[in-house]
């Protein structure tokens, strides 16, 4: 059963997000909402982000001394360069290049931290 606790997790936590996000969303589409309400519903899908946080800090807590280094190199991989990333395309911007979204940061982390594992794991092979 450990073998599939952070799958379950995270797959919990994603179909929190998912159901709140929907009702949220459809909730929002109403008219003459209160502006302080409309804040509260359109923020309320990052309170399930919370349980994946703690799954994925819970599986690195779970971690052999090797994963959890191949994981930090991963981490400070992903971050690093998304940072990189965004500094860069963000010169981009002030000649012209189209504005992108603050919703494009976590898919390029997340990749980035992908292949900071896929390094990580060759490095240590």
């Amino acid at each position: 059963m450990k073998k599939f606790r952070y799958p379950l997790e995270l797959g919990v936590s994603l179909v929190l997000y998912l159901i709140v996000l929907i009702l949220s969303l459809n909730y929002l589409k109403r008219d003459q909402i209160d502006y302080t309400v409309q804040i509260i519903v359109t923020l309320l899908p990052v309170l399930p982000c919370l349980l994946t946080i703690v799954s994925v800090v819970r599986l690195i807590t779970r971690l052999d001394e090797l994963q959890r280094q191949i994981q930090l190199y991963a981490l400070a991989f992903a971050f690093t360069a998304t940072a990189f990333a965004s500094f860069s395309y963000g010169f981009l911007e002030n000649i012209g290049f189209p504005q992108l979204s603050m919703f494009v940061i976590w898919p390029v982390m997340a990749t980035l931290w992908g292949v900071g594992v896929a390094i990580g794991v060759w490095r240590y092979r």
